[in-house]
């Protein structure tokens, strides 16, 4: 262990950072093959919110208003 400490202190500030970010890539992937990371991503998903059609009607008048504007010619 002691070895790999002295390769990566005698790295610059650079090649040090692209060696950090490799070992975060390397634990995202093993934490996403965890299986308590799906059943995390399902809560969250499921409080996803959900918009009725009412909801979404104000998106159509606004729509409607949009389309009457007529350009002004030069």
């Amino acid at each position: 262990m002691s070895e790999l400490i002295v390769k990566y202190n005698s790295l610059n500030k650079t090649a040090r950072q692209e060696v950090n970010d490799f070992m975060d890539f390397l634990l995202s992937k093993q934490k996403a093959n965890n299986p308590t990371f799906l059943s995390t991503y399902k809560n969250k998903i499921i409080k996803v919110s959900t918009w009725t059609d009412s909801d979404l009607k104000i998106f159509d008048q606004n729509q409607e208003l949009f389309n009457q504007w007529r350009v002004k010619e030069w």
